[in-house]
């Protein structure tokens, strides 16, 4: 489908404005829109069913996250307990891994790169918000929730590889190379 108003860099907010495509309220959807399908993505790569959920879960929160950004806050919204929850389920999957060490090298398993992968855009849709927050408010709680989502995934990386007994493989810091003075 494509309708030709586009063709000159410039499209349709859910808002209604006409906007270049490299309006950060564009540049921030198309990231949300490279986080929901990373998400999906890593979605389909696990095999237990409490991730899966959790990952669905996350989907339609980023989908009522996005459209409550993109329509400024006229369409549905971020649930107000999304945040918690996220919480909640970095806690439990922290309680399964045990300690953490900083800093994990994205790896190990093919379940826990795609994770990786996720949390890393995660971090992108996170900056690419700020800024926008930084030209027009954004509700609080998405800076929140996309903050909270970036742990909540690295913990299910963790998670994934000592489900299937992968050892992490982690970066020495400080630099044990670096001579003392």
């Amino acid at each position: 489908m494509y309708s030709r108003r586009g063709d000159k860099g410039e499209t349709d907010t859910p808002s209604g404005r006409r906007v270049t495509k490299d309006n950060p309220v564009i540049e921030w959807e198309g990231t949300l829109d490279e986080l929901i399908s990373h998400i999906g993505y890593s979605n389909v790569q696990l095999g237990w069913d409490d991730m899966r959920d959790d990952l669905s879960q996350v989907q339609m929160d980023l989908f009522h996250l996005g459209e409550e950004i993109l329509t400024s806050g006229k369409g549905r919204r971020l649930r107000e307990e999304g945040v918690s929850w996220i919480e909640g389920r970095t806690a439990a999957y922290l309680r399964e891994v045990g300690e953490v060490k900083l800093f994990v090298v994205p790896g190990g398993s093919r379940e826990a790169a795609t994770l990786q992968l996720s949390r890393a855009v995660t971090r992108r849709a996170e900056r690419r918000l700020v800024e926008l927050n930084a030209m027009e408010k954004v509700n609080p709680l998405s800076l929140q929730y996309l903050n909270r989502l970036s742990s909540l995934i690295f913990m299910m990386a963790l998670a994934a590889n000592k489900r299937l007994k992968f050892e992490e493989t982690l970066f020495p810091w400080p630099n044990p190379d670096r001579k003392s003075k």
